[in-house]
């Protein structure tokens, strides 16, 4: 439905809002190819611009003041910030203007690098060394000769076969141009409902973006959670967010079509199952796939996800690199080559192919995968695998869940924080962690991404010495304390069970809640006996010792202290990995009593 500009419409500023807008590589070593006499300067081409492109052009200036960069950009922007783009389209960012970081006159200027953007390169004559360039709106052709060739073309949003997709209210969002386009299309119509589909980042931070404008805001995601990269208990508590937002969260969907709105008819998402979602835009963020169409003309060798590319980013032909989105590059953990559509690879990739390109023989040392996201008034952040993932590749993980505060509980504005981290069971090395929160999250995820990176082991996060004042920290970090858990586990110090693991009922084992009564009143787990952990020697004598234990506590700690104690009195006993917290914020809800939350 469109949306009339009334006084009594409380939404009635949106438009005026949008209106004022207007005012797996094998590993090998670096391949030789032709090479020009020192004294002709190169002829560097590079295929687009903004993360990979843009760094490899300026990182090439700076180690060679007269070889010749030529950059050829598509679009109208070369270099711009488009991981800030869902925050401009909601206003966080004010100006659209902020997110053009260099344009083709100042970085001329400043390191005399040639960018001509609204050229798009056709095609590349590998054995002539030349690109095939056409301007926008241009039929002729420039043939341009090049040494080396850096193509840095990034990746495409992907648009699902759906009914409708391609209808005037729906838009894709990656770039400057689809953002001027939502706020062009919301200036002319408004509208009050906003139908996203897809829940992964971009989705998540579109619905944070639009929901502070006061716009009805559904998420459509086709899996069963939001935020793929994380295990499904992770994600309840994103799900718990989202819809005490009052966004409309739909998982597992499956779209039949859509359809625009009309003069007097609302535009609508409908559903397989015959629910229809009333929606006046539609913003379709469902993944990306790597641009390789010039590659495949040009017969290079691609992979299953992207470009193929040795250490040195350079492809199947020993004169043309590529980097950023549109590659697959060495991933740690998983042991071979992946997409990975993130700005700081890209970057890096940018950078050490000039560097090699002008004699600096530097490898890529392999992603880890790091992300964080703000959801409302959550971070969440993740690195390496989830569990879910690890098991799909053929792992065996170990993990371990802790609930830590942020920083000193005694000291004000501490909030918990959950840190997920998964492992390997022979060695204890660092597979994978994700961590949840309202404070502290992407410090502790850049610590495990650094320990993931130098190939450290959850035995050496019990030594990491990380900055600590009551203000920022504890002394016992969560990173360490996750640490201390995995490395308890690794040692046999304790045995543990995860809440997807327990079974409850007469025959299963004896349960032991040994929080204190008046934490218990507040929900518990089915056929748990309640001994409060400091009484609980003195009240052995009423355990079967021929039957299971299991103990649990709030968070895990003091089950813990009961497993310690049980253990050793010569019981078959378990600790809840995580306490009774990750069984609420896990969604496991044949083991509450309560949906309160502690």
């Amino acid at each position: 439905m469109l949306l009339r500009r009334t006084a009594s419409n409380p939404l009635s500023n949106i438009k005026s809002f949008f209106g004022s807008f207007y005012k797996s590589s094998p590993i090998s070593p670096l391949r030789s190819s032709s090479t020009m006499p020192s004294k002709v300067p190169m002829r560097l081409v590079i295929v687009g611009g903004v993360a990979g492109g843009m760094s490899a052009a300026t990182r090439a200036r700076r180690l060679n003041e007269t070889a010749s960069i030529t950059v050829f950009e598509r679009g109208s922007y070369v270099s711009y910030a488009n991981c800030g783009i869902p925050y401009a389209l909601g206003g966080v960012i004010k100006d659209d203007a902020a997110l053009v970081l260099q344009t083709p006159q100042a970085l001329n200027d400043r390191f005399n690098i040639d960018v001509q953007i609204n050229k798009e390169v056709l095609s590349i004559d590998r054995e002539n060394h030349t690109v095939d360039v056409r301007a926008k709106g241009s039929e002729s052709i420039q043939q341009v000769p090049y040494d080396k060739l850096i193509l840095s073309q990034g990746a495409e949003p992907f648009r699902p076969p759906i009914g409708g997709i391609d209808l005037p209210n729906v838009f894709t969002l990656q770039t400057i141009p689809d953002l001027q386009k939502i706020k062009a299309y919301l200036a002319e119509y408004g509208g009050t409902r906003v139908a996203i589909i897809g829940g992964g980042f971009i989705g998540l931070e579109v619905a944070d973006a639009l929901h502070s404008l006061g716009l009805e805001i559904s998420i459509v995601e086709y899996m069963p959670h939001v935020f793929p990269p994380l295990d499904a208990d992770l994600a309840e508590p994103l799900h718990a967010e989202i819809r005490r937002h009052n966004v409309n969260l739909l998982l597992n969907a499956r779209i039949e079509k859509i359809e625009a709105p009309g003069i007097d008819t609302p535009g609508r998402v409908v559903l397989a199952d015959g629910v229809p979602i009333l929606a006046d835009l539609v913003i379709v963020v469902v993944g990306v796939r790597a641009r390789t169409s010039l590659v495949e003309k040009a017969g290079l060798k691609i992979g299953k996800t992207g470009i193929t590319v040795n250490p040195f980013m350079q492809t199947s032909d020993p004169d043309i690199y590529a980097v950023g989105d549109m590659i697959e590059s060495e991933h740690r953990i998983a042991g071979r080559a992946l997409q990975l559509a993130l700005a700081g690879p890209a970057n890096r990739q940018g950078r050490l192919a000039a560097d090699n390109i002008f004699g600096r023989k530097i490898s890529y040392r392999g992603n880890v995968g790091t992300s964080a996201c703000k959801v409302f008034n959550l971070t969440v952040a993740s690195v390496g695998f989830s569990v879910t993932s690890l098991r799909q590749m053929g792992f065996d993980p170990l993990w371990v869940i802790v609930h830590p505060p942020d920083h000193a509980g005694y000291y004000p504005g501490s909030h918990p924080m959950t840190l997920k981290v998964a492992f390997e069971k022979e060695t204890g090395r660092l597979l994978g962690a994700q961590a949840m929160g309202t404070a502290g999250i992407d410090k502790r995820i850049d610590v495990l991404a650094t320990a993931m990176q130098a190939g450290l082991t959850m035995f050496d996060l019990e030594h990491l010495e990380l900055a600590y004042a009551p203000p920022y920290g504890s002394a016992k970090d969560p990173v360490n304390m996750a640490g201390f858990v995995g490395s308890n586990l690794l040692r046999g110090d304790v045995n543990i069970i995860h809440a997807e693991d327990l079974k409850i009922g007469q025959d299963a084992a004896q349960i032991v809640d040994v929080r204190s009564p008046g934490e218990v009143s507040r929900g518990y787990i089915p056929y748990a006996v309640n001994i409060p952990l400091n009484k609980l020697r003195e009240n052995v004598s009423t355990l079967d010792k021929g039957r299971r234990v299991v103990v649990y506590c709030q968070v895990g700690y003091r089950g813990y202290l009961a497993y310690r104690i049980l253990k050793q009195k010569g019981f078959d006993v378990v600790n809840l990995d995580g306490g009774y917290k990750s069984v609420l914020e896990g969604g496991f809800k044949a083991l509450q009593t309560s949906r309160e939350k502690l």
